[in-house]
């Protein structure tokens, strides 16, 4: 991933005490501190700007240095006249207010006072320019001032690695997918993410060029990578080619993620099911794979692959089967998740549980997995809507003795929605009612308040609560 470019400035007036309480320098080295950390570069102006000529030369300097993101720290008491120019030093604005050193006698720094000053003046007096900005209170070494930041600095750095990310659309969707069709303009447009065509032929074609042995070779690793093999080895081998022609594809390409067509052409024209590859891509490469040709799927998974910093990638999911007894609901596929979503009972290789079952000769088109999720934390997510929309979910994973249907799968309880609780009903409710396309990417962890940010800073709607009602529920009507 790219870098964040994080800069810094701290403003003042003379008649107040940001040089004597070294505001700056303090400043400066914790934040040199942070980007260690947690991976940003900053740009520092280290000396303090006291009035508006100064704030001009340091905008000019920050400009010159493209940085991403300006933390703006009222050092102390500070004009209006800085903060002009600044404000058109980065597409982003932090204002940063920290504590006095005294509650009583002579005010030092009264530096609460200009930060609200200046979110009042980017409301008002500068507002035809829509400078988005986020606030922050404390000293760089408080915890919760780490908190916000560090939110801050992992949603900006997904928002700018997706900016230049690429997508290869492999196959155009799976047939009647018609909630899935998008505009990659609007993508672009709301991201920065492109979108890049290719024939499935490609895939095939260049899966039939690799000689045996490479060919055995990855599907030896595979078989020593699952827990259990239930397929002959011709149909790994067939597997491990599909998953060989896509990591070529896309290294070549340099795309960040994928969209691939699974059924019906793949099994047509090589008589295989590329669950296998996309598992595989997944979790060895982490490589976001999304199936049945959802870009949109594809950037919701890299989008939360950016946010967890984790190697391995996030998964695509259906919401397919409820128990309202238990409140749970099972979210699955047909055997594309990678394996580190597993229990305890790891990933084994199968024969595809749906594809072939009901041809007179009962054909097998190639190798899934069959996994039952760990009990685990996890977020749940959606760029809709062409990216106007983006679905925050929080939830738990559940271990049951009733595992679910054969395939990649899980149990999914104690949902938080925006991070409010919900029950299932009026999830379900809120997600049937709103038309909500029938995907799901799925991370682990919990990345909720960096994708509420990215939301935010991308200026995207979030899904509302529709909370379950007996009568007919018309979205914006009676919800």
């Amino acid at each position: 991933m790219e870098k964040l470019k994080v800069g810094y400035a701290g403003v003042a007036i003379a008649p107040y005490f940001a040089e004597e309480h070294n505001q700056y320098e303090r400043a400066i080295n914790g934040l040199e501190a942070l980007a260690q950390r947690w991976s940003f570069e900053l740009v520092p102006i280290r000396h303090g700007l006291l009035n508006g000529e100064q704030a001009e030369q340091a905008t000019r300097e920050l400009i010159d240095k493209k940085i991403d993101f300006l933390m703006l720290e009222n050092a102390a008491c500070s004009m209006g006249e800085q903060l002009v120019p600044l404000s058109k030093a980065a597409p982003r604005l932090g204002l940063w207010a920290t504590p006095d050193p005294k509650m009583e006698g002579d005010i030092q720094i009264h530096s609460v006072v200009s930060m609200s000053q200046y979110a009042s003046i980017l409301k008002r007096h500068l507002r035809h320019y829509d400078v988005p900005y986020k606030w922050f209170y404390g000293h760089v070494e408080d915890e919760r001032f780490q908190k916000r930041l560090g939110i801050t600095i992992r949603a900006l750095t997904t928002i700018k690695n997706m900016a230049q990310a690429k997508v290869g659309w492999i196959g155009g969707l799976s047939p009647g997918f018609y909630d899935m069709i998008f505009d990659e303009r609007q993508l672009e447009a709301r991201f920065g993410t492109r979108v890049f065509a290719h024939e499935l032929g490609e895939v095939v074609a260049l899966a039939k060029t690799y000689d045996d042995n490479q060919a055995m070779a990855v599907a030896g690793a595979m078989k020593a990578g699952a827990s259990e093999v239930r397929v002959a080895d011709a149909a790994m081998l067939k597997g491990s080619r599909v998953y060989m022609a896509l990591k070529d594809i896309a290294e070549r390409n340099g795309y960040s993620a994928m969209a691939v067509e699974c059924w019906p052409k793949f099994q047509a024209m090589y008589g295989v099911a590329p669950c296998l590859a996309y598992s595989w891509l997944g979790s060895e490469d982490g490589m976001a794979v999304a199936c049945e040709g959802d870009v949109l799927g594809a950037m919701s998974m890299l989008l939360l692959n950016y946010l967890s910093g984790k190697h391995g990638s996030s998964t695509l999911l259906d919401m397919t089967a409820l128990d309202p007894d238990a409140g749970t609901l099972l979210m699955w596929h047909c055997g594309v998740s990678p394996r580190h979503f597993a229990n305890k009972d790891g990933i084994k290789w199968v024969n595809h549980t749906t594809l072939g079952r009901k041809t007179p000769e009962g054909t097998h088109y190639g190798v899934a997995g069959d996994q039952v999720f760990g009990a685990q934390e996890t977020t749940v997510t959606y760029v809709g809507d062409n990216a106007k929309t983006l679905l925050v979910l929080r939830s738990q994973i559940v271990e049951r003795d009733v595992k679910g249907f054969d395939g990649t799968r899980g149990w999914f309880t104690q949902f938080e929605l925006n991070q409010e609780p919900i029950d299932l009903w009026d999830l379900i409710n809120t997600l049937t009612v709103r038309g909500h396309e029938h995907h799901y990417a799925v991370g682990q962890g919990d990345v909720t308040n960096e994708l509420l940010e990215v939301a935010a800073w991308l200026k995207m709607s979030t899904i509302k609560r529709v909370p379950l009602r007996d009568y007919a529920q018309l979205d914006g009507v009676n919800c």
